[in-house]
C-alpha cells in the first residue's frame, strides 16, 4: 500500500511537470476541429488539421494534391518536394526555412510529422502554392481560393493566382509593398531621392523603375510581364484600359487614403495578417497619442503648408497629412475652413494670416535638388507679417520631412509621421 502511494505521488508529479512544459494552447488544440475548404468545397484528411501553439497546422500533401500539385518525400533526408506548374517547393521537417523555386522562404512554425503526414503552417500553403487563404476564427475554417475577384473604383478584376510579378504605379503603393513583404518587379520612381525614397530603398533592390507616377512608361511595364498592376484612379484613370491590356489592373480610390490602399493591396497579395498587425499597432499608437496629448492641444488648429517654386504658398485641407491630423482629433484653422477650399493658395505676403494656426507644419519640397526653393521659403519666413503669426510667435512652426509627410503617402510614411508628432508635441 505504501509503495502504491509512492508510485501514485510520483505519477502525479510527472503529470504536473508535463502540464507545465506543454503549452496550454497546444493542450487545448487537441480538441479543436479545423476545417479546410477549397473554392467552397470541404476537403477531407486522413490526418486532421489542428491548432498547435496558436498556429493552424494543415496536411500539406493533401492540399497540394487537391490543387493539382505533385509531392515527393525523401524519408532519409526528411524532405518533401512539391511541384505545381512552374512552382517548386522544398520543405524539411523541423526547419523553419523552406525553398520556393530555389529561394529561401521563412515559415511561422517548423513542419512536423504526424503519423506519417507532414503538417505545415496554414499561411505557408497560400504563399507557396499561389492560393488565397482566409482564416475564420469563429468557425475554425480555413478557406482557400484559387481565383479571387477584387472590386475596385474602376471595375472588378479577377486574378487566377496570388501575384508574384507585381507592378506598382504610385508611391504610396510602393511603400505599402515593403510593409507587406512583397517585392514588386517594377515600380514608379520617387519624386525626389530617386530611384526610391531612402527610407524604403534597401527593400527594393532589383525592382525596375518605370518612370514618373503621373506618366508611367507603358512599354517598360509590358516588358516586365507582370501578373498584376496596382494603379490609382487620380493618376491612371485615363490609361486604365491600356494598363488592363498588359495585365490585370486594380485601381485604388484615393491616392492619400493609405489605410484603404493597404487593405486593398493586402487582399491582392494574400497578406491580410501583416496588414492587420500593422493596423493594430497603428491604432494603439493613435490611442496612446490622444491619451498623452495635453488638454491645451486637444482639437488644436493645424495648418499644413508648403512654399511653391513660383513663390506662392499653399495650405492643405486635404491629402495624406491632413487625414492623419483628422484621425488624431485636430482641426482646421477657422480662416481656412471659412474658404471651403481643399487647397488654399496664398500669392502675397499680405494674405499670410491664412497660413496661421495653433501649429504650422511646413513640408516645402526641394523638387530640383538645388536648394533654390529654400530661398523662396526664407523670403516668407523673414517677412514681418510672417513673424507676427500666432504659431510663429509661440515657436510652433516646424519644417518637416517632405517625403514622409507628403510625397510618399504610404503606411510606413504614416508611421514615421506619427513618430514625428510624438516628438513635436513632446509626448515621448
Amino acid at each position: 500500500m505504501h509503495a502504491f502511494k509512492i508510485r501514485f505521488t510520483a505519477f502525479s508529479l510527472l503529470l504536473a511537470l508535463l502540464c507545465t512544459f506543454i503549452p496550454l494552447s497546444a493542450v487545448q488544440a487537441a480538441g479543436s476541429s479545423v476545417k479546410v475548404t477549397i473554392n467552397g468545397q470541404s476537403l477531407s484528411f486522413d490526418e486532421k488539421p489542428r491548432m498547435v501553439n496558436g498556429r493552424t497546422m494543415v496536411p500539406y500533401r493533401t492540399i497540394a494534391e487537391a490543387l493539382g500539385g505533385k509531392v515527393k518525400y525523401d524519408s532519409k533526408a526528411k524532405k518533401a518536394t512539391i511541384t505545381k506548374g512552374s512552382q517548386t517547393v522544398e520543405l524539411t521537417l523541423g526547419s523553419k526555412t523552406a525553398k520556393i523555386n530555389g529561394k529561401s522562404a521563412s515559415l511561422d512554425a517548423a513542419p512536423y510529422n504526424a503519423n506519417g503526414t507532414v503538417l505545415v503552417p496554414l499561411r505557408f500553403v497560400g504563399e507557396s502554392l499561389g492560393v488565397w487563404v482566409n482564416w475564420n476564427k469563429s468557425t475554425t475554417t480555413a478557406s482557400l481560393l484559387t481565383k479571387k475577384t477584387i472590386k475596385h473604383t474602376l471595375g472588378s478584376t479577377t486574378l487566377n493566382s496570388v501575384p508574384k510579378r507585381a507592378v506598382i504605379l504610385f508611391n504610396g503603393g510602393v511603400d505599402i509593398t515593403v510593409v507587406l513583404g512583397v517585392k514588386p518587379v517594377g515600380a514608379v520612381e520617387s519624386y525626389v531621392q530617386q530611384p526610391f525614397y531612402e527610407y524604403i530603398r534597401s527593400s527594393l533592390v532589383g525592382t525596375k523603375t518605370l518612370g514618373d507616377e503621373t506618366q508611367p512608361n507603358l512599354e517598360a511595364i509590358a516588358s516586365l510581364k507582370p501578373d498584376v498592376i496596382i494603379a490609382t484612379k487620380v493618376r491612371h484613370e485615363k490609361i486604365y484600359s491600356q494598363l488592363n491590356k498588359i495585365a490585370p489592373t486594380i485601381a485604388t480610390e484615393d491616392l492619400a487614403d493609405w489605410q484603404d490602399n493597404l487593405q486593398v493591396m493586402a487582399a491582392v497579395f494574400n497578406k491580410e495578417e501583416k496588414a492587420d498587425a500593422f493596423m493594430a499597432n497603428w491604432k494603439a499608437r493613435v490611442a496612446e497619442f490622444k491619451k498623452k496629448l495635453p488638454a491645451k492641444d486637444k482639437g488644436a488648429a493645424i495648418s499644413v503648408i508648403r512654399i511653391n517654386p513660383n513663390g506662392s504658398a499653399r495650405a492643405y485641407n486635404t491629402g495624406f497629412a491632413y487625414q492623419i491630423f483628422q484621425e488624431l482629433g485636430f482641426t482646421v484653422p477657422k480662416q481656412q475652413a471659412a474658404l471651403k477650399q481643399e487647397l488654399v493658395t496664398v500669392t502675397s505676403k499680405e494674405q499670410v494670416s491664412l497660413l496661421d494656426g495653433d501649429y504650422i507644419f511646413d513640408f516645402t519640397t526641394d523638387w530640383d535638388g538645388d536648394g533654390a526653393i529654400f530661398k523662396q521659403q526664407k523670403e516668407w519666413t523673414d517677412s514681418p507679417l510672417w513673424k507676427n503669426l500666432k504659431a510663429v510667435k509661440n515657436k510652433k512652426y516646424y519644417k518637416v520631412n517632405a517625403v514622409t509627410w507628403n510625397l510618399s503617402g504610404g503606411a510606413l510614411a504614416a508611421k514615421l509621421m506619427l513618430d514625428d508628432l510624438y516628438f513635436y508635441f513632446d509626448l515621448e
